[in-house]
Parts: structure tokens; sequence; C-alpha cells
């Protein structure tokens, strides 16, 4: 892997919109701080608000940081779409001259001109297929993808619609195996895999009821994704998966570096991948997450429902 770049920034006079930067850092699978973990300390501390979630991000050195919206279907059930990413963003305030928006399907930017500082948020979407846990992250794809459909199927109208996938906790309750993901990346399907540092403590997973631990990534899981990285050369990105604001303070991030300012963010994206630009900051959240998880699960479905949200 080449040696890391130094970073810059660099304003513009009469233009705090034209930071340049030669690394982002951030997660494209993060679904925020409302999902899981909905106690009253959490709401005070991190409300549903874009404002409070850029500065948030912001301070604890994130460029970039996703919203995962899930997409998902239950046997027998109406299809489930989660629309966090939209509900996120119109919690903006025109009236707020502290900060300016730039909003779009794919990705948007919020902008802090005093502190000359700016976040973007991609909007990605994690795709629960017909197999469990076999999920599929897809990212710069403007259509909303379909859940609860074969695997391939799935993958290939990503790649139809424009858009690109990773495979989430890859190995996660064995939900995929490396030869059906060494062929998916040959016949250009996938571009990488994911080492997930969301909701785990891996020294103690392994007591607890099989309900209770197919909620959480588990260490094999990275351990797996990494050596297929050095026998097979399949891209390997770090990503948060945050369902609280502790994860992401605390979370699984990766550097991308030699950024050019003028193409898009997706395409930065992908070319740091393909040409392994990328740096992985691998780290499991709190012992405390998993219990967190159980405690204030129901607490999501005053939010998003009374279903509250899927496995993911």
């Amino acid at each position: 892997m080449p040696k890391k770049n130094k970073r810059k920034k660099q304003f513009f006079q009469g233009g705090f919109k034209d930071i340049e930067y030669s690394d982002v850092k951030g997660s494209l699978h993060s679904h925020g701080g409302w999902s899981d973990y909905r106690n009253k300390d959490e709401q005070k501390k991190f409300p549903f608000d874009l404002r409070v979630f850029a500065e948030y991000c912001i301070k604890h050195g994130r460029d970039f940081q996703a919203i995962t919206d899930i997409m998902a279907s239950r046997p027998g059930e109406l299809e489930f779409i989660e629309k966090r990413y939209d509900a996120l963003l119109n919690t903006a305030n025109a009236k707020d001259n502290n900060y300016e928006v730039e909003r779009n399907k794919t990705e948007s930017t919020i902008y802090f001109p005093k502190e000359k500082s700016k976040l973007i948020i991609p909007r990605t979407q994690e795709v629960l297929t017909d197999v469990h846990f076999k999920h599929i992250l897809a990212i710069g794809a403007e259509k909303n993808i379909r859940g609860g459909r074969n695997a391939v199927d799935t993958l290939k109208e990503i790649k139809d619609s424009g858009g690109y996938s990773i495979l989430d906790h890859t190995f996660m309750c064995d939900a995929w195996h490396e030869e059906e993901v060494r062929n998916l990346y040959e016949d250009k399907l996938i571009i990488a895999t994911e080492w997930n540092g969301g909701l785990t403590f891996p020294a103690i997973c392994g007591y607890f009821p099989i309900k209770f631990f197919i909620k959480t990534p588990n260490k094999r899981s990275n351990k797996r994704v990494i050596s297929l990285e050095e026998e097979c050369e399949i891209p390997c990105i770090a990503n948060d998966d945050s369902h609280c604001s502790f994860d992401i303070q605390k979370g699984a991030f990766t550097s991308y570096w030699n950024w050019d300012k003028d193409i898009s963010f997706i395409e930065n994206i992908i070319n740091s991948i393909n040409s392994n630009n990328f740096e992985r900051h691998e780290n499991y959240s709190s012992f405390f997450s998993p219990l967190m998880h159980v405690k204030y699960g129901k607490e999501s479905q005053k939010i998003f429902g009374k279903k509250g949200l899927p496995n993911a």
C-alpha cells in the first residue's frame, strides 16, 4: 500500500466551499445515532438534527459520514424502505445563517463558513437480500434498490443503476463464502468487502444466546475479509456501522487519498479503492454497545415505526 500523503486544506478567497483535500476520512456504512439506542441521555446528546450531526462528525475528525438507509422486504409484508437520509436533510434550518446545505440524491454537503469546514453526507443503502445477513451496501445509486431478493440479481441492479456494491459485514453468520466473494469480485459485481467495527465485543460474543449474537458483527468475520484481501487482492474498507453517537466517535473508518476536486465524491471513492489509495482505521465500539442494543431497541419504534428496524 502506498505511503499516505500528508493532508492539506486550502481556503480560497471568497469561497470556503472550495476546500481541497489530499485525503478524506469517514464511514460509508453508518445509520447515524438514532436507530437502536434511543434513550433519554442519547437524545439530549445527539438529537435528530442535521447541524448537530454534522458538527459532531467534524469534531471527531470525519470529512464525510454516510447516512445508510435500510432497504428490506419481509415475507408476506410490504417492502421496507427507510428514508433516514431524507429525514435528516429535511431538518435543515433555512433561517440559520451559520451553515449552508447543498443537497442531491446521492450525497449532500453541509458548510460552516465561520469555521471554514464542511461535512459530506453520502446516501448509501444497506440492501437486505433473501438470505439472512447477506447484506449489500450500495453507494452512488440514485434509485431505491428493492430488498428481499436474490443477491446476484440485486448486485446486477445496483450496477445497472450506476451504483457500486460493497459486501457489508461480509462473513457475519457465514452469510457469504470466500469462493462466492471471489467470483463476485472477478465478475465486477462488487468493488470491496467490509471490515465492520460496529456493535461488537468479540471476546464475549460467544457466551450470548444466538438471537443476541447474530445482531453483532464478530471478530472472525473481519479476520476472514483481511485474509481474502491478502490472498486475492480484494479491497477491504473499514466502516463503523454506527447505531449511536459513540459508534461514530470511537468507530472504524477509512481514509481515502489522492483526492481530485474536479470529479464527484463517489468517483473519488471508487478511484481510491480501485487504486489501493486508502487506509483502514480499525476499531470496535464499546463493551456496552451490545447491552445497550438490547435495552433500547424498542425505543426506535417511537421514531421509525411500530416494528422498529430490521437487523442491520
